[in-house]
């Protein structure tokens, strides 16, 4: 059923309210836009930058509460449009490791500075197993097989352990692992991982 119009002195009854309410509404704009013009600019940890020639020590740093680790995200899917690979750049303190992970993206590292183990598991078991205990060192390169639970680990006591690593098909999925006997079947997603959360705030699931 149509309504129609309201009547006079109802019209006349509700146009002050409405009036008035509009006028809070402004009112409460101008104020948000004033304060807004007076907070501090916050740096965001996902610069969007889409120059050609960047300077690697001006890009965002962090350790992402992991003390004695560093990572910058050197060339990325979220933060400078990349689309097939991603590059990090990730320094390692004495006796520092990554957690026990795999991904379904191909990953290569260059070893820049320092010497540390990679520790390899298996895929083809229920579970990662007793990993391969692989020497790196300074000019060395190494590739990991996808899917495979893998550790990097500055086993050296003294220096810093400093590696690019390039991975294709980012942003990166990581499975985590609580240790080499747990279960690949209950190993964690986490996604998005650290670096990206603030580009990519909403959780994604697995295809």
């Amino acid at each position: 059923m149509e309504r129609g119009p309201l009547p006079r002195a109802a019209a006349a009854a509700c146009g002050p309210h409405f009036a008035g309410a509009a006028r809070a509404l402004l009112l409460a704009a101008v104020l948000s836009a004033a304060a807004a013009a007076f907070l501090p600019v916050t740096e965001s940890s996902c610069p969007r930058d889409n120059s050609l020639v960047k300077d690697i020590s001006q890009m965002h740093q962090s350790s992402y509460g992991r003390e004695g680790f560093s990572h910058i995200t050197v060339a990325g899917a979220l933060a400078h449009g990349m689309k097939e690979v991603e590059v990090w750049l990730q320094t390692f303190g004495p006796g520092k490791r990554t957690p026990i992970h795999r991904h379904s993206c191909e990953e290569v590292f260059v070893v820049l500075k320092g010497k540390g183990t990679l520790l390899l598991g298996s895929s083809s078991l229920k579970y990662p197993g007793e990993p391969q205990e692989i020497p790196i060192f300074q000019n060395s390169t190494f590739s990991v097989p996808v899917n495979d639970p893998h550790q990097v680990w500055n086993s050296d006591e003294h220096e810093d352990l400093q590696v690019l690593v390039t991975i294709s098909r980012p942003p990166v999925k990581i499975f985590v692992y609580d240790d080499w006997s747990m279960p690949h079947t209950a190993a964690r997603l986490k996604f998005p991982y650290y670096w990206d959360e603030d580009c990519l705030p909403a959780p994604k699931d697995e295809l």
